[in-house]
C-alpha cells in the first residue's frame, strides 16, 4: 500500500492512498462520502478485500475533505468531478491495461452519478453504496422552487451556510448550492441515461440518511439492480458480516462479463 499525492492543474493536490498488486487487470477508485475520507473504515476493509483479489484499488480525498492538501480545495461539484478524473487520468497513465471500475458511497456515489452522466469516464462498471441519488434535495430541498428571499438574502450576504448531515458539521458555499441546484441527479437521468456505464445499487434496508425508497425506485425506474441489506444503516456495517455482503456483490459485479 502507497500513499501519494496528485496535482492538479487548478495546483491543488489531491492526497491518494493505493494498493494495487503487480499485473493487475482491474482497478477500482473509491470515492468516499460527506464528512469521510480516504482512510475511512469501508475505503480501508473494500481496499483489503480487492487486493485479496487481486484487484487493485485507490482511494483519495475528495475536496474539502480530509486533514491533508485536499482540505484546503473549495467543496464544489466541479472540484469533486475534476479530482476524480484526475485519479482516473493518472491510473490510466500509469496502468494502461487495467479496467477501471468505480465505486461510491454516499455523496461520493452523487458525485460519481453526475460524472458518469457528463460522459468523462472511461471504465464502465460503477458500484453505488448507499448513493445519495438524492442529494441535491437532501441539502437544498425542492430544487425546482423558487428559493426564499429572505434566506437568499442571508446566503448573499454571508456567501456560505452550516448544516448538520448525519450527524457532522458541513459548510456549504453559495456555489455549491447552486451547483446541486442545477444537477439533480434524478432529473438528469430522468432526460437521458448514460449509456456508456452500467450501474449496480447495494443499500441498507434501515439508512436513516438516505431513504432507501428514494434508491430502489431510481434504480427501478431505470432498470438498474439492487441489492438491500436487511436490517443495515446508512454504513452498512452494523452486522459483522454485513461489509463483506457489499464487497462480494461489488466484486461479483466487477467482474461479470
Amino acid at each position: 500500500m502507497v500513499k501519494f499525492v496528485i496535482e492538479k492543474e487548478n495546483l491543488h493536490r489531491i492526497p491518494c492512498i493505493a494498493d494495487i498488486p503487480e499485473s493487475c487487470d482491474r482497478i477500482v477508485i473509491i470515492i468516499h462520502g460527506l464528512s469521510s475520507s480516504k482512510e475511512s473504515e469501508n475505503a480501508s476493509y473494500m481496499m483489503k478485500y480487492f487486493a485479496e483479489k487481486d484487484m487493485g484499488a485507490i482511494a483519495y480525498d475528495q475536496p474539502g475533505h480530509g486533514l491533508e492538501e485536499a482540505a484546503e480545495e473549495s467543496l464544489l461539484l466541479k472540484n469533486c468531478l475534476d479530482s476524480l478524473a484526475c485519479v482516473e487520468k493518472y491510473i490510466s497513465e500509469k496502468y494502461p491495461d487495467a479496467e477501471i471500475c468505480y465505486f461510491g458511497s454516499s455523496f461520493g456515489g452523487y458525485v460519481l452519478g453526475i460524472y458518469l452522466a457528463r460522459k468523462l469516464n472511461s471504465g464502465r462498471k460503477a458500484f453505488m453504496r448507499c448513493s445519495a441519488v438524492i442529494f441535491p434535495q437532501m441539502i437544498v430541498g425542492d430544487v425546482h422552487a423558487e428559493p426564499d428571499p429572505e434566506a437568499m438574502k442571508y446566503l448573499d450576504m454571508q456567501g456560505y451556510i452550516d448544516a448538520e448531515v448525519d450527524g457532522q458539521d458541513v459548510r456549504f458555499l453559495k456555489e455549491f448550492l447552486e451547483e446541486l441546484k442545477a444537477n439533480s441527479m434524478i432529473d438528469i437521468y430522468d432526460e437521458t441515461l448514460p449509456d456508456n456505464a452500467e450501474l449496480f445499487f447495494v443499500h441498507g434496508e434501515k439508512d436513516p440518511v438516505v431513504p432507501v425508497h428514494t434508491t430502489k425506485a431510481f434504480a427501478e425506474k431505470h432498470g438498474y439492480p439492487i441489492v438491500i441489506i436487511p436490517d443495515e444503516g446508512h454504513s452498512i456495517s452494523d452486522s459483522a458480516d454485513s461489509p463483506a455482503k457489499v464487497a462480494d456483490a461489488a466484486y461479483e459485479f466487477f467482474c461479470k462479463g
